[in-house]
């Protein structure tokens, strides 16, 4: 009699859908109030908004809506004994806090924009009680923003969700053992062994299931785990799996939306350890966690506590993950500074990588301000979105204009929101373009952007997938592990010189042309204040105002992130950072006069009449410039000044020369 192998196919899917169905019971509605306001308040003002009472089906705001939910309830008697979760969904994003106002898991709706292929972007799940009593109160606070992950505005901003509910905690691992086996299975070639034994033994597990209970699904998870239970050989390649969630500061948000997307994500991160020991979560941007110390005290020694353990990997040397084109040099240079020196007083941590995975092209004057830094390792995924050309590596050497050469890696699977699944790791393997020559490459796993990063299923697949025959293996450590292996066989990987261009976004460049004219004028009119500072203090003793230009100059680079000073962000960003430039450029100018005007009372032999020139650039001027009324030829030292008198400074320079057919001075000559 024949193997059926076509009709095994259909009946796995439908397996894997059914399973995934019965894993959550919906017992009882949760009761929901909410105080709605338009901007975000804090947890102690959480009362502060328009109360309002809803049911699942209500809408309860706008676009960019905010609100503290109250979600309330019992746990039924007759639930004593089961595994108890709370299913909630609210067409946005929620951060659940706990009494002491300390964030505990963000959750995301559903519905969104997201690419399904990387994963499920939805946490909707809220772990309550591993073994019910019964009769356990329920009472929960959570701060809303109506928005998805992508800053769209979704299903009328309705409650989706909010039950109590059972969780079949067999059944649920048995979804992640269909799930890993049926897509590692599609990735391997029909005439493999390995491809036959695992259809035929979920479909064996299938023929089991007729009530899709937990007993059924236990005996149905002792079937697939003999397939996953095998081991793979000496592998030739080997995974570094690090859990991400790229945030972009701005973009199809406004900033104060970043802030709680940080809280939402950071402490999705946090409780997720709590359940899987092998996870290693990793974050980048200083400013992020400063907003975090600013605005969740409590939140942030959490994460300083992980950091020290080992689980958390603070990333990237630069204050935010900046615009490398269109930012001055000194400003990257700050860039490196700030976020170097945040990391090292915070957690005692010497950053040694800058992680840049999203940024639109690289200055190939990157590679010399990094070594200067002590940054030996660089990060992207940009490159992999190239339109025509095809980058040629994965791992190689990065040389610069003075031959400063940095190690480089991108993660061959081409994105920062990997999701973790048996095709993930296939696609890496597969595009790993210096196989070979380097047997060790990057994943970073996750759903960033407000989608909380990584999620129970990218963990649950990775502990099914650690040394799985017909997979590449894969180990969970933070990057800097990864890049100090693969350093050592640094002299095999090529090199490649000067910039790295990016083959989209390029019509950036040329818009928000407001934003861009503010960050140039500020990075010029703070040299010009540093200098004022620093004449003044080696002159008149002064005190340095270093807090205070450390303040502008971190609020600059801010502005410098890469979705808000190329111009790819919405228009919203754009009205609030010119206010906030103008106003910095403002308070710069005033604070330079001031030393300038200290500067000028304390110039000897000058009387009434004169006047002090600054020449701030590193050379010699020679200029002319106009003086109470009078034009007046000045020539100033580097980085210095002079008196100008009233009389014509070198009235010989000013001399006119007239011939018969010629008229002639210093600027012009006319025949």
């Amino acid at each position: 009699m024949p193997y059926f192998y076509k009709e095994y196919k259909g009946c796995i899917q439908k397996f894997k859908d059914k399973v995934d169905q019965s894993i959550y019971k919906n017992i009882e509605e949760l009761k929901i109030s909410a105080w709605i306001t338009k901007e975000p308040v804090a947890f102690e003002e959480k009362l502060a908004g328009k109360e309002i009472s809803i049911g699942i089906g209500d809408s309860w705001g706008e676009l960019w809506d905010c609100a503290w939910f109250n979600f309330k309830g019992v746990v039924p008697k007759e639930a004593a004994g089961k595994k108890i979760v709370l299913l909630i969904d609210i067409s946005g994003e929620l951060c659940l806090f706990d009494e002491k106002g300390c964030p505990m898991q963000g959750l995301t709706n559903v519905s969104s924009e997201f690419d399904l292929s990387l994963g499920k972007p939805g946490k909707r799940v809220v772990g309550f009680c591993e073994n019910a009593k019964g009769e356990e109160s329920i009472d929960i606070w959570g701060d809303a923003g109506c928005n998805d992950l992508f800053g769209y505005y979704r299903d009328s901003g309705s409650i989706k969700e909010a039950y109590i509910a059972e969780c079949l905690e067999e059944m649920r691992k048995l979804y992640y053992d269909i799930e890993v086996l049926s897509e590692l299975m599609q990735n391997l070639p029909e005439d493999c062994a390995r491809y036959h034994s695992i259809m035929i033994s979920l479909f064996e597990a299938a023929k089991l299931m007729l009530k899709f209970d937990e007993e059924e699904a236990k005996k149905a998870r002792e079937i697939l785990a003999l397939e996953l239970n095998k081991k793979g050989g000496d592998p030739s390649l080997q995974i570094s799996a690090i859990g991400h969630a790229h945030i972009d500061l701005a973009w199809l948000w406004p900033i104060r939306e970043t802030i709680r997307k940080g809280a939402r994500t950071f402490s999705t991160a946090l409780k997720n350890m709590e359940k899987y020991p092998d996870y290693i979560f990793g974050a980048s941007q200083p400013q992020l966690y400063q907003w975090m110390k600013d605005r969740y005290p409590l939140l942030y020694e959490k994460i300083k506590q992980r950091v020290k353990e080992g689980r958390w990997e603070v990333q990237g040397a630069m204050w935010v993950e900046p615009d490398t084109n269109v930012s001055g040099g000194e400003a990257l240079v700050r860039q490196v500074l700030y976020g170097k020196k945040f990391f090292k007083e915070e957690f005692g941590i010497d950053v040694n990588t800058l992680w840049l995975p999203d940024v639109f092209g690289y200055s190939a004057a990157l590679p010399q301000i990094l070594k200067k830094s002590d940054v030996d390792y660089f990060m992207t995924i940009k490159l992999s979105w190239n339109t025509i050309n095809k980058f040629p590596h994965h791992t190689f050497k990065w040389e610069g204009l003075d031959g400063s050469k940095v190690l480089a890696h991108m993660p061959p699977e081409g994105t920062y929101n990997s999701s973790a699944a048996p095709r993930a790791i296939v696609s890496a393997e597969k595009e790993f373009l210096d196989k070979g020559v380097s047997e060790e490459c990057l994943m970073l796993f996750g759903i960033g952007d407000g989608g909380g990063g990584p999620g129970e299923e990218h963990l649950e697949r990775l502990m099914r997938e650690k040394n799985l025959s017909g997979l590449a293996p894969v180990v969970q450590e933070p990057s800097r592990a990864f890049f100090d292996r693969i350093n050592k066989n640094k002299d095999s990987y090529k090199t490649w010189k000067g910039e790295l261009y990016l083959e989209k976004h390029q019509g950036t460049y040329t818009s928000q042309g407001r934003n861009k004219r503010y960050n140039r004028k500020l990075e010029i009119a703070l040299r010009e204040l540093e200098l004022a500072a620093s004449m003044s203090q080696v002159m008149l003793k002064s005190k340095y105002p270093q807090k205070e230009i450390e303040e502008v100059w971190k609020e600059v680079l801010l502005y410098q992130f890469h979705d808000i000073l190329p111009g790819s962000s919405i228009k919203r960003v754009y009205d609030e950072s010119l206010v906030r430039y103008e106003y910095l450029l403002n308070k710069v100018k005033k604070m330079t006069l001031e030393f300038q005007k200290n500067l000028i009372g304390s110039k000897d032999n000058k009387s009434v009449d004169s006047s002090v020139v600054f020449n701030s650039l590193n050379w010699e001027r020679n200029q002319w410039i106009k003086v109470n009324g009078e034009w007046k030829y000045v020539e100033v030292p580097s980085m210095g000044s002079v008196i100008v008198q009233g009389e014509v400074i070198n009235e010989e320079i000013c001399a006119l020369t007239a011939e018969f057919s010629t008229l002639e001075n210093d600027k012009l000559r006319v025949k």
